[in-house]
């Protein structure tokens, strides 16, 4: 049997002034699929969403990381997720992903999510996070900047260059 975690769990809904985050729920399947193929990968359908995330969702749960679907405040359907995950970093020094749909995009939305999931990951007691964009990726990159995370290093995939950018606690949180 392992040790307990030392972090508390991440919050289960965010709210900022213009989003709200929540947990997945079933019902965000279609949405979540949409979101997934809108990125250019594999089509997804709402089963295979199913199929997958609770399970996910779980195991982050699990390592107090999470899931969490953006919605437009007062909105039921999602245009959007972000989430810490072990990914590419760790449990101890998770990752922090996100993906909105091309319509909402150049609005600010990418930068208020994180920012709020990033104050949430400071109250689990996690001390560093890190993001990893492709290269090309301009606008991501500028939000991992307006949201404080420094550059690395670069490393290679399978798509390019990888940028990892890493975000420090503030010492007064």
């Amino acid at each position: 049997m392992s040790a307990p975690l030392p972090y508390r769990p991440l919050d289960a809904e965010l709210a900022t002034e213009r989003l709200t985050l929540t947990p997945f729920q079933p019902e965000d399947a279609v949405a979540y699929a949409a979101i997934w193929t809108a990125r250019g990968g594999e089509p997804a359908s709402a089963e295979q969403v199913l199929a997958r995330i609770p399970a996910l969702e779980g195991q982050l749960a699990d390592h107090r990381l999470g899931l969490r679907m953006i919605r437009l405040a007062g909105e039921r359907w999602p245009v959007g997720y972000v989430a810490l995950v072990p990914g590419r970093a760790t449990v101890d020094e998770p990752e922090l992903v996100s993906e909105l749909l091309p319509a909402v995009h150049g609005h600010g939305l990418a930068t208020e999510a994180a920012r709020a999931l990033v104050a949430a990951a400071w109250r689990t007691g996690r001390e560093r996070l890190w993001t990893t964009i492709a290269a090309t990726n301009a606008a991501s990159l500028r939000v991992a900047a307006k949201v404080g995370f420094v550059a690395q290093h670069v490393t290679h995939d399978e798509r390019g260059e990888v940028v990892w950018c890493a975000l420090e606690r503030p010492a007064q949180q």
